[in-house]
């Protein structure tokens, strides 16, 4: 068919040609891709052809997208980046079980068994975490860490002398890791072998200087062993540290220091600056709150209590029980019953739930002849500590 009898139907020059191509080309062709070309739209000017109901060729098929190639197994980082993460969102179980997979791939990375160790500790499942540190350490018998981590759990559990076994192995399998110091000199300093605990914190001192080292070496040496200069001096030189001049732990201490040796105003500028740092630091408010309330200022002393106890704690909560205690016993001691008693009713606002602080609001309540709050708050104390019930016995309702 020539291109006359085509114009005569009415179809335009370029829809007539594209017609005679069809025609002409071999069927393989339609299952080529086409050559790069200006491409013709028939729902322009070329809409005639679909008009007239025309032949129009099949576009050729499009090249669609591959399916995905079927998921190969995840690699052994991936998998760790996996579990570390489903850690992290607190699904442990999907944690644990990933680690066990890894430990089966990868049993020579000690990241993997550490991993494992912790999130049995979290669930109190402290037989299964010690079973997993030992199959750690027999697949690196080697690794200081390891060894480091079960000592640290014997430890926790009071099997000093396993702990102090593997903490020695620690330390000889490698002599420079200073983590095995810290805590083994500690343990021993909770034993009362406080000289061989200054000895260990000092090696672990000379290995790598910490803030956390040097607070437990100063505090030992000022509390235990009677060297307040040296103690001094120690805590001066972790405050001396990068970054660590501001530490609130080590300021503490030393302002601890200071009020032993009498010397409030330096004291007094340490709990100061430990406040100033980390404001919700309970210890260094109650440190300061009884150092004034010791030199008999009262109210500056009421005020530290009642800046710790209403500053906001890092969960959202109001200032721990010891601050209201503190604060509502001073009140007593003054002779300010009413206060104290609206102190401890306000703080058992905040801790309902804590027994001793019930009862002391109660044994107020009845000293202060209302006996009916008394009655309604021991209860509550019972129910929530039965060493506080013998307290209903000594008063006379």
């Amino acid at each position: 068919m020539t291109r006359a009898p085509l114009l005569l139907l009415g179809l335009s020059t370029s829809c007539a040609a594209a017609y005679l191509a069809s025609v002409a080309a071999p069927r393989a062709s339609l299952n080529r891709l086409p050559e790069a070309r200006p491409s013709v739209s028939i729902f322009g000017r070329d809409a005639t052809c679909l008009a007239v109901g025309a032949a129009i060729p099949s576009p050729p098929p499009l090249r669609s997208a591959q399916p995905p190639a079927a998921t190969t197994s995840p690699t052994a980082p991936e998998l760790y980046e996996r579990a570390v993460l489903l850690q992290q969102m607190r699904r442990r179980d999907e944690s644990l079980r990933t680690f066990e997979r890894l430990a089966e791939l990868t049993p020579g990375d000690g990241r993997v068994w550490m991993r494992m160790m912790t999130l049995h500790k979290l669930e109190r499942r402290w037989g299964r975490a010690e079973a997993t540190l030992r199959r750690g350490i027999e697949a690196l018998p080697q690794n200081a860490l390891l060894r480091q981590a079960l000592g640290d759990l014997c430890r926790e559990r009071q099997r000093w002398d396993e702990a102090r076994a593997h903490f020695a192995q620690a330390a000889r399998l490698d002599p420079q890791l200073r983590s095995v110091y810290d805590s083994w000199g500690r343990m021993e300093a909770s034993l009362g072998r406080h000289t061989l605990a200054a000895e260990l914190l000092q090696r672990g001192l000379e290995l790598e200087p910490t803030a956390r080292t040097y607070h437990a070496l100063g505090v030992l040496q000022d509390s235990k062993l009677g060297q307040r200069d040296k103690a001094r001096e120690t805590l001066r030189r972790g405050l001396r540290l990068p970054d660590e001049h501001r530490n609130p732990q080590l300021l503490h201490a030393l302002g601890k220091l200071e009020a032993a040796a009498g010397n409030a105003p330096a004291a007094r500028a340490h709990y100061l600056a430990a406040i100033d740092a980390a404001p919700s630091f309970t210890m260094a408010h109650l440190a300061l709150g009884k150092l004034e309330e010791g030199l008999g200022r009262y109210e500056t002393a009421a005020r530290v209590y009642a800046q710790g106890a209403t500053t906001l704690q890092p969960d959202g909560g109001m200032g721990p029980v010891q601050l209201w205690q503190s604060w509502a016993r001073m009140e007593q001691r003054r002779g300010r019953p009413l206060s104290a008693r609206r102190l401890y009713e306000r703080a058992c606002r905040h801790h309902p739930k804590d027994a001793r602080l019930l009862s002391e609001w109660a044994r107020l309540a009845a000293e202060l002849g209302d006996p009916a709050q008394a009655r309604a708050i021991f209860p509550a104390t019972s129910r929530l500590s039965l060493g506080y019930l013998s307290a209903t016995s000594r008063l006379s309702l």
